[in-house]
């Protein structure tokens, strides 16, 4: 009878620690945010479907908007019909969808050697077309047609077993539902749409895999209370627990989740955590239509990272993977070479936060504070001096370079901080892009 008891009261605990979320914005505010997601700073976006076998849009446009280029016959109707026949529909794409290639160990390990701490993939975009076996789109998702594999749960196991956190994108709306056509039929007749196929396609999806992070979209037409916001924020951070996060893209009215820029550089509101998301290049899927000149260097992709960073943000950085499952070999040298740079520098930037409002203090340096130093990221490479605008430090500051044990040496003159590296030969200088010099925060 006691040990009756006491499961009863273990269960009990565990219910009340889980169910604390009510479903309105001040509960869900004052749950708050977990604290791994503003250290974690990077992390990996990936789109991958039935678009990606066409991976075709105009030169800056969104591949994985193929589908709604046939709604308005726009060029990717034109290139679909040109490619594939006058016959040929987005449906066909399907059995062409063969995944031959895909290693989930694969791309987690590249996720791993980028330096991100989470991955995020399109469970489901806008032409509804699921990544998991969705009792609620039967024959319309990978296990039952296409590369006939568990995608959602093939990739969480390999993620998690990298030591990485694992979320989904989710698309709230779909353009090929026949209950409610996303931009065709009215906004306000959602309701039905909503309350028989979204939300408990949602919920399956979570409970299915319990995601730390839930990224919803293709929110902007309706409100949040059309898309019950509140209860399904509420519901899902009581479902998964305390290291659940949810993003912003709830509907109007919306007033939770970490903001998402996209392709802006910063956010505009910094009251939340935020994180850009954007691709290396324009388009999220694949876009073989898509120009070299669009892609982020190496150099470009590391000096955009630190500089979201110093603002006190963060970088969801894209993969559009081709339909054989290959992350495409300029992808992954980008996000290697982000990878080998925070391997030496990751110091400044894990965990970090903002040294001060201006971020950018001066052309080509941005500063950020760790627990015991402030770092000065430099974007010109460090030949004689580094000259600095701070406020005077005191006398016994030590300067050093990350990836170089030799300690700096420094002086005060006319208002600024001048480090002379002359002292530094090139087997010194492990890091390339930008170079990051640490300054010992008693002494500041």
């Amino acid at each position: 009878m006691k040990r009756l008891f006491l499961a009863f009261l273990l269960f009990g605990t565990f219910i009340s620690a889980y169910s604390q979320v009510q479903p309105n914005w001040e509960s869900i505010n004052q749950r708050g945010y977990p604290q791994w997601f503003s250290d974690a700073k990077l992390g990996i976006f990936i789109h991958w479907g039935l678009y990606s076998v066409p991976s075709y849009a105009s030169p800056d446009g969104y591949a994985e908007w193929f589908y709604r280029g046939i709604m308005t016959n726009d060029n990717r109707k034109a290139f679909m019909e040109s490619v594939y026949g006058k016959d040929f529909q987005y449906k066909d794409f399907v059995p062409m969808w063969k995944a031959e290639l895909w290693d989930p160990d694969e791309w987690a390990e590249l996720f791993k050697k980028s330096g991100a701490k989470y991955v995020l993939l399109v469970s489901k975009h806008h032409d509804g077309y699921c990544l998991w076996p969705s009792q609620y789109a039967p024959g319309w998702n990978s296990v039952e047609t296409g590369p006939h594999r568990d995608i959602c749960g093939e990739l969480t196991e390999a993620v998690r077993n990298h030591g990485l956190k694992m979320g989904f994108y989710y698309s709230l709306p779909e353009w090929t539902s026949k209950i409610h056509t996303w931009y065709e039929d009215p906004d306000d007749s959602i309701g039905t749409y909503v309350d028989t196929h979204m939300i408990p396609q949602f919920k399956e999806l979570v409970v299915r895999y319990k995601p730390t992070i839930i990224f919803s979209d293709g929110e902007w037409r309706n409100s949040s209370e059309q898309w019950h916001a509140t209860e399904l924020i509420s519901w899902y951070y009581n479902t998964v627990g305390d290291e659940a996060i949810v993003n912003d893209r709830w509907g109007e009215g919306q007033q939770h989740g970490f903001r998402t820029p996209e392709y802006t550089g910063r956010a505009k509101l910094t009251d939340r955590p935020w994180a850009e998301c954007r691709g290396i290049g324009r388009s999220f899927g694949l876009n073989r239509n898509e120009p070299l000149e669009n892609y982020l260097t190496s150099d470009e992709l590391i000096r955009h990272f630190v500089v979201l960073v110093a603002a006190g943000g963060g970088l969801t950085i894209n993969v559009g993977p081709a339909a054989d499952g290959k992350i495409p070999m300029l992808q992954q040298e980008r996000l290697l070479d982000l990878g080998r740079w925070l391997d030496i520098n990751g110091e400044a930037i894990y965990g970090s936060q903002p040294f001060r409002n201006d971020t950018v203090a001066q052309p080509k340096v941005c500063f950020t504070r760790g627990k015991d130093a402030v770092y000065a990221i430099t974007f010109d490479y460090p030949d004689e001096q580094v000259v600095l605008d701070l406020d005077q430090p005191a006398k016994n500051m030590t300067v050093t370079m990350l990836g170089c044990e030799k300690e700096l040496p420094w002086r005060y003159e006319k208002g600024r901080l001048v480090i002379e590296t002359g002292s530094l030969r090139n087997a010194d200088i492990r890091s390339t892009s930008a170079w990051v010099f640490k300054l010992s925060r008693s002494a500041l």
